[in-house]
């Protein structure tokens, strides 16, 4: 085998990354250039940095509890325990009230080890009561 050979055998493989962003959102210049590693990527995205809302309030990160109350909600109304905003007029629907319960046990199933105490004995009190809720309500429809 000859040099030549053995230093074609040794090529190094340059990586352009061409993402328009960096982690942290910022623009890259147009001549960035990486070598391939084993590292895992950082994400090259940055959620809605200035997204805000009318009259130029900035939105609040939305909290697991403030998620699941809000599904939970959704469910007292849709069994008619809880009359729907806005006055609007939204019709008893005890299968759709079943799909959202179902919805917030597979929530439960799917964070069971990630979520603090607090956040996994809430999300148990808050499915009791909605199915305790649907029980009662099925028996007078």
């Amino acid at each position: 085998m000859s040099h030549n050979d053995e230093a074609e055998d040794k090529k190094t493989v340059n990586v352009v990354d061409r993402r328009r962003f960096d982690a942290a959102g910022d623009s890259r210049s147009e001549d960035i250039s990486t070598t391939a590693s084993s590292t895992k990527p950082e994400p090259d995205f940055k959620l809605a940095p200035d997204f805000k809302l009318e009259g130029g309030e900035v939105p609040e990160e939305v909290a697991f509890s403030s998620f699941v109350m809000s599904l939970a909600t959704q469910v007292l109304v849709q069994i008619g325990e809880m009359p729907a905003p806005g006055g609007m007029e939204i019709p008893i629907d005890m299968v759709a009230a079943r799909q959202t319960i179902d919805i917030i046990a597979m929530l439960q199933k799917r964070t069971r080890g990630n979520l603090s105490t607090e956040e996994a004995r809430f999300l148990e009190e808050v499915l009791h009561s909605l199915r305790m809720s649907f029980v009662a309500r099925s028996k007078k429809h």
